[in-house]
Parts: C-alpha cells; structure tokens; sequence
C-alpha cells in the first residue's frame, strides 16, 4: 500500500481510502448487513487501509455506527473523516451548515464513532442558504476545541473553495472524479493544486462500469444510483463507456490485474489526488481494490488510456 501526506496536514493516508456509504443499507445503494461491513473494515485495516471516510447522512448515521465498532481498540492506527451539512427532512435531503446543525452533527458523528476527535470534518455539500464566515466560523472553534483535527470540503467548486479559504484553513476536496468524469481537471485541480489543498476522489470506478463486470447494461430501478448520479448506464453514454472499457481491458491483461485497477491506477497517478476512496460491499470487492495501489501505469499506458478517451469522447 502506498501512502500520501495530504497537503498542509500531518495526515499519512493510504493511496486507497474506504468509502462506507454503503454501508448504511440506503435504498439507493443497497442493504447492507452490520457484521459483513464490520468485516470489511477490519480486512481493510488489515491490508493496509488507514483511512475511512463516513457521512452521518449515510444511513442516518448507521455506517458511521459501523465504524465505531469496528475501528474499537483501533482508534490510534485509522485516519477517520467524516462529513456535516446534509439534512434529512421527510424524503428530502437539503444542505444545511449553520453553525447550530454542524454543532449537533459533530456530536452525534463523535457519539457514533466512540472517537474523541474526528480527524478530517468535511462539508458534505455547498449551502447556498448560510454564509461562509458563519460556516467556517464554526469549523475554526471546533479545531480549537479538539473535536475536529482538520477541515475539509466536498463537492465544492474553484469559487466556493476560494470563498471558504479566506475564513479557514482548507486541506482537501472530496470531488467525483474518474475516467468518465473529468470536469474538475477545468479549474478546479489547478487550483487547489496552486493552493496546496489535496484531491479526495469519489466515484472512480464510475458506480461499478469501470470495473469491466458489466456486459450489458444493468437493469436500473427509479431511485438507484445508477438512475440520479452515474449517468453511464443509458445511450448515449452505454455503448461510448462500454468502448472504452474495452481499452482498459487491454492494459489490464497486459499487466494481469483486475480493469478496476487500471481506473484507480489512473486517478492516483494525478499528484493532486491524496486517495482515491474505494467503495466496498463485501471481502471479495475489497479484496480486489486493496491492492490496487501497489503497481503505476507506464507513461505509454496512460498515453493509451488518454488516446482512447479522447477518441471516444472527444470527437
């Protein structure tokens, strides 16, 4: 497992980082059964994973419940980060980052964590409704109060993370980023590249279409993942993506590893990325990412993957 400082931090994360929204059993992502995801984290930290990142929205709070259990009499060998600022109201989610709701939420994660301080607090999404000074305001007490070691962002665009940078100190912004999604290398890298705050990558096995399982498309019901965030599984998008996982393959058996490892291989070869979050439902998945990290595509393989993509999408 290689390891990355994230920048203007002393955090040392491992290259591969454990994405728990699964865990919390959402209809959108699946159920999920407690003992297996406890598994799952235990067999991570075993493979060398340090690093865990968690939401309370995330099955209202039950993956981070999860994880407390799991990471028991772990707690000085994890990096946990966590999130605020999402809302659940009936069958709707809203942001929301007033400083009372973060101030509830930081309890509630450190309750659920059985952890004294969260080691990266994230801002899940932008709240347009509440300003910058009164959220990062209160981020700023949390750190000097000890609940929180350092602050992060999430899914927040080049204007919004200058915005946040002038009224605390930014480390990271969890963003999807992946083969099929590259709309933050126009602005946004180079800046937080410019700024020394490290890339968290989510998404980057594009919802499972990067990982070469799919023949077919899958069937998709209304509310899945698959139907509101990944865009990948109907035309026009199907039959492009399909191609160009046919391109990863190539490189994949070249190498003699899985074709999801070529996608993450491609994402950590960015220095802007500190880890490349990986979720995982079951031992087997995690057994075929953990390691991913372990060998780096050669210039001329990524020459290849870029030719390809430009060839299929950029026509």
């Amino acid at each position: 497992m290689q390891y990355r400082k994230i920048a203007n931090s002393d955090l040392d994360v491992s290259a591969i980082c454990l994405g728990s929204w699964v865990f919390g059993g959402d209809p959108c992502w699946g159920e999920a059964e407690d003992a297996r995801s406890e598994r799952v984290v235990a067999e991570a930290l075993a493979g060398g994973i340090n690093f865990i990142d968690t939401a309370p929205i995330y099955g209202s709070g039950r993956s981070e419940e999860v994880i407390g259990r799991a990471i028991k009499g772990k707690r000085d060998s994890v990096i946990i980060a966590t999130k605020c600022g999402l809302e659940k109201k009936g069958h709707s989610i809203r942001p929301n980052l007033s400083a009372k709701f973060i101030r509830e939420e930081i309890e509630r994660s450190l309750r659920r964590l059985q952890v004294e301080r969260v080691d990266l607090y994230q801002c899940h999404w932008p709240d347009p409704n509440t300003s910058v000074r009164e959220t990062f305001g209160e981020l700023n007490k949390l750190v000097t109060e000890g609940k929180i070691k350092h602050i992060g962002v999430s899914n927040f665009s080049r204007e919004e993370v200058e915005k946040a940078l002038r009224v605390a100190p930014i480390i990271s912004n969890q963003v999807q980023y992946s083969l099929l999604s590259r709309d933050v290398e126009d602005g946004l890298m180079p800046y937080c590249k410019e700024n020394d705050i490290s890339i968290l990558s989510y998404g980057s096995l594009g919802g499972g279409i990067l990982t070469g399982k799919y023949k077919e498309p899958p069937p998709v019901k209304r509310g899945d993942v698959k139907d509101f965030f990944y865009r990948y599984y109907t035309e026009p998008y199907w039959s492009k993506a399909k191609e160009f996982v046919a391109v990863l393959r190539r490189i994949a058996d070249g190498g003699n590893v899985p074709v999801s490892h070529v996608a993450i291989d491609w994402v950590t070869s960015h220095p802007e990325v500190a880890s490349c979050i990986v979720g995982c439902r079951t031992p087997e998945q995690l057994k075929e990412n953990v390691n991913a990290s372990d060998w780096s595509l050669s210039d001329e393989e990524l020459d290849l993957i870029e030719e390809g993509y430009r060839r299929i999408f950029v026509k």
